[in-house]
């Protein structure tokens, strides 16, 4: 009777330390800022690296201009073997203007963030029905005509 207590003890413990393992876990990705650090940005004009000593490296950079630059985080959510969560996304846009000095910033969430979806129409092609090299001897010829 004894051991049947102990192992069915043993067994409800193994259970419930496997249950607890299972709990979610919270991870943060990319450039976190505080709030703190959002009120040192609107307080103060700061200029490019008074930005890099506060809030560190942008997570990247505008392709067309320098003067754009974006801190980019997101908390993730995710328990044993189910499906991971993305439970917020936050991105802090900072526009510089021509002296290197914040001109303006803002703040999007993930809740405020849209979807985009992406089309699947495909785009006919007469270049190919007609033949690669019809095409190739009439652009030529085109190009021929043509004044200068």
């Amino acid at each position: 009777m004894f051991f049947i207590f102990i192992r069915s003890f043993l067994i409800y413990t193994i259970i419930l330390i496997l249950i607890y393992n299972c709990s979610p876990r919270i991870s943060r990705h990319g450039n976190f800022f505080t709030k703190e650090e959002l009120n040192i940005l609107k307080s103060t004009k700061l200029n490019k690296s008074e930005i890099i000593e506060v809030l560190g490296q942008p997570s990247t950079k505008s392709t067309f201009s320098d003067n754009t630059w974006y801190y980019i985080y997101f908390i993730q959510k995710e328990r044993a073997v189910f499906e991971v969560k993305n439970t917020a996304n936050t991105v802090l846009k900072i526009r510089f203007d021509e002296n290197q000095n914040v001109s303006n910033y803002s703040i999007i969430k993930s809740d405020k963030a849209s979807e985009v979806s992406i089309s699947t129409d495909i785009t006919e092609s007469n270049a190919l029905k007609r033949g690669l090299v019809r095409e190739l001897l009439d652009s030529f010829v085109r190009r021929l005509k043509e004044p200068n």
